[in-house]
């Protein structure tokens, strides 16, 4: 995968995956830090905790990241629809 461009005091920035909208360090006072994944045919706000996660995961289980960027949406996808 290229490297990703981080995106830094967007204000209206959010994570697809965990949907957080501000930074959970309290001394920081600025919005959360995200990047742009192409991913389904449809490009995602994922913040660089998810994205850190995410590419751990992916060289523990020796697995493509975008295979796994693309399960961790199917399961939000069955979850979504679960809730209605």
């Amino acid at each position: 995968m290229d490297q990703l461009k981080f995106n830094y005091n967007k204000p209206d920035a959010s994570c697809h995956f965990c949907n957080r909208t501000e930074n959970p360090h309290p001394d920081f006072d600025e919005p959360i830090v995200t990047a742009k994944l192409a991913a389904n045919n449809q490009e995602i706000e994922v913040c660089i905790n998810c994205y850190c996660e995410l590419e751990a995961s992916a060289k523990v289980g020796n697995q493509p990241f975008s295979q796994l960027v693309t399960e961790k949406l199917n399961v939000l996808r069955i979850l979504s629809k679960s809730q209605k």
